[in-house]
């Protein structure tokens, strides 16, 4: 996955508990799982952000081959 498209999930993800907090107020059995639904997306997209950072840093900086 590129990592412009996990940006844009992560930004989508958490812009989706808004409107689940707001639409859903009177189900709140289903307002939960789409809060946590949106929430463990958000994360997933976080660490893959993330740790994509980390690996591309760690090649920038790695010694030159001998």
């Amino acid at each position: 996955m590129p990592t412009w498209l996990a940006a844009v999930i992560l930004l989508l993800a958490l812009a989706g508990i808004v409107p689940a907090r707001k639409y859903l107020g009177s189900r709140r059995a289903l307002q939960i799982l789409c809060i946590v639904f949106c929430a463990a997306l958000a994360l997933a997209c976080a660490v893959y952000i993330g740790l994509t950072v980390l690996f591309v840093d760690a090649v920038r900086n790695s010694p030159p081959a001998p």
